[in-house]
């Protein structure tokens, strides 16, 4: 990471323009800060203060689908953090990277921290903002775009790398994630799913392969005391391991 980048980073509190982001959305919710790393940079990350609130709208509000008034994409997750790990080993200087599920931003901006171009994707507009928040300091190397995994399609070409955490904690989403990933992933790419050893991790680990992917399984140990991150990498067809 250079150091104009770095500079950007550190000094994103005194634009303007972000902090007439930051205070729009905090129109709708409280945020907090809680210090975190990411691609080996240090970050004052913002997160929603209070997530059960984001329920209180949703039933004030009574619209939108049961992914857009799901509440947990307001945490930070610790699976984020061992796909970060896990990022490390890569080479992604200049890659296209597509982020599914993208919540406050932390898998995407780890990626883009590493070298590189990012598209954060959520169906929900305010994490997509709280995202653009903490992400501020590196772009032009991030954008950012609303995505249902059930019904959308990105206008432009399929991207060699998909990333996710803290994605596949329900079954009942499996379907459309995997089609979404279908309609994005490039050919002989790889998607990177990470998860803290969940039963629903395992449950999703048997279906995908059902569902004529490959996967391989890495654990990440975040040295926390806590049990590991796992890693799904899933391609389809022939793709050479070694």
């Amino acid at each position: 990471m250079d150091s104009e980048r770095e500079l950007r980073v550190s000094r994103r509190e005194g634009d303007h323009a972000w902090l007439a982001l930051k205070s729009e959305i905090e129109k709708t919710v409280s945020l907090v800060t809680s210090p975190l790393t990411l691609g080996e940079h240090d970050f004052d990350w913002y997160r929603v203060a209070n997530p059960e609130r984001l329920l209180e709208l949703a039933v004030e509000d009574g619209k939108g689908s049961a992914a857009e008034r799901d509440p947990f994409w307001a945490a930070t997750w610790r699976a984020a953090i061992g796909l970060d790990r896990f990022l490390a080993c890569l080479e992604l200087k200049d890659v296209r990277v597509l982020e599914l599920g993208c919540g406050s931003g932390q898998a995407g901006v780890a990626a883009a921290m590493r070298g590189a171009l990012v598209t954060l994707t959520d169906v929900v507009p305010l994490a997509l903002q709280v995202a653009e928040l903490n992400a501020w300091g590196i772009a032009p190397n991030v954008e950012f775009r609303k995505l249902a995994w059930a019904t959308g399609k990105l206008a432009c070409p399929a991207y060699p790398i998909i990333i996710g955490s803290d994605l596949v904690y329900d079954p009942q989403l499996f379907p459309s994630l995997q089609r979404c990933a279908r309609e994005h992933l490039a050919n002989g790419g790889r998607m990177y799913l990470s998860e803290p050893h969940r039963h629903t991790g395992d449950r999703f680990l048997e279906w995908i392969r059902q569902s004529n992917w490959h996967v391989e399984c890495t654990d990440v140990d975040l040295q926390d005391g806590r049990i590991p991150i796992r890693v799904f990498t899933c391609w389809l067809g022939e793709f050479a391991t070694s």
